[in-house]
């Protein structure tokens, strides 16, 4: 549709309206160019950070001498918060450094006064 717009633009001798045309049209296309380049970066980014993820479930799983499958987190974004275990043998908080290079478990008691349900 560009191209065929700069067509017309030069065969009508310059005529003004397809040039403002061929201009709109060439900026929709930028735009939908730089969105579809910022969902890849962002699919990229997700893509690591799941592998990050999955590998730090496995490694804790070790620690535990537990099956992975056997654990249940909270939450697996490093640096939101503390990241809650749920496995056989007991609750663990994972308690990152100031790099998120390294970490350590740490066994907790959950009782009724500390959980609290929240309605979405």
């Amino acid at each position: 549709m560009f191209i065929g717009l700069l067509v017309r633009y030069f065969a009508n001798k310059g005529d003004i309206k397809y040039k403002d045309l061929a201009v709109i049209v060439g900026t929709l296309i930028v735009l939908a160019l730089a969105i579809q380049f910022n969902d890849y970066t962002n699919f990229q980014t997700t893509s690591k950070q799941s592998g990050q993820q999955v590998s730090l479930v496995v490694d804790i799983a070790k620690k535990l001498d537990v099956k992975p499958q056997k654990l249940s987190v909270n939450n697996l974004q490093e640096g939101n918060g503390d990241i809650l275990v749920h496995s056989v043998k007991g609750n663990y908080r994972v308690i990152f450094n100031s790099d998120n290079s390294e970490y350590v478990l740490e066994k907790i008691t959950l009782t009724p006064e500390t959980i609290k349900v929240e309605d979405k």
